[in-house]
């Protein structure tokens, strides 16, 4: 079943009320469309970019999402995972 990853839920610099899906702890700053599908290509979650759609709380601006299957784990497990391996790809560079 494919999941919806909004670059809202894993960033850091937004609040929960903005749309953040996960603790701080674990969130990133300004995600871009491109590393979160990098990150899920490396988890093996077949990632799906779609680039010409805008989060339903900022109607506004076309943010983009990445569609995700993460087989097994929560929505929340793969959002952290995903997270997680963009903080380890931005080490990288």
């Amino acid at each position: 079943m494919s999941r919806i990853v909004w670059p809202v839920y894993l960033d850091s610099t937004k609040s929960q009320s903005e749309g953040r899906k996960i603790s701080q702890e674990f969130a990133v700053k300004n995600p871009k469309l491109t590393e979160i599908s990098r990150a899920a290509r490396r988890l093996n979650f077949n990632p799906v970019t779609e680039d010409d759609k805008a989060y339903p709380g900022s109607w506004y601006e076309f943010s983009g999402r990445v569609l995700i299957e993460p087989g097994d784990l929560t929505k929340n497990q793969a959002l952290i995972k995903i997270a997680n391996t963009i903080k380890q790809l931005r080490l990288r560079k």
